[in-house]
């Protein structure tokens, strides 16, 4: 895989990363939502799910720096020319968003007992 499409992929990454914390955060100022841990079975309190959400997001920047070297092997990589966009990879992303918004509408639809 090519440098280029490596950075892409973790500028997606960042992308989806954000969307989902802000749909926790959403979730979170619902009076009916409740989140517990997988293995205890405890209640899960915003703060400690943000607090994971940050640890996520830090180390997909450290990621990125790795593969650019602090931006240093990136320079110029894409605004030259000969770049070019991926476009098939920006269908897959786009139908993924759409089948995810997809997903929600239905699990809401089940959640208010239609």
């Amino acid at each position: 895989m090519s440098l280029a499409k490596q950075i892409n992929k973790k500028l997606d990454e960042i992308i989806r990363h954000n969307k989902e914390v802000a749909m926790v955060e959403e979730d979170f100022d619902s009076e009916n939502f409740v989140l517990s841990d997988i293995n205890t079975g405890e209640k899960v309190t915003k703060e400690i799910v943000l607090n994971k959400a940050d640890e996520v997001y830090t180390q997909i920047i450290e990621d990125l720096n790795k593969l650019t070297n602090d931006g240093k092997n990136a320079k110029d990589l894409f605004t030259n020319q000969y770049y070019i966009n991926d476009r098939l990879m920006d269908k897959l992303i786009a139908d993924e968003i759409r089948e995810n918004k997809f997903n929600e509408a239905i699990d809401k639809q089940a959640d208010s007992n239609n």
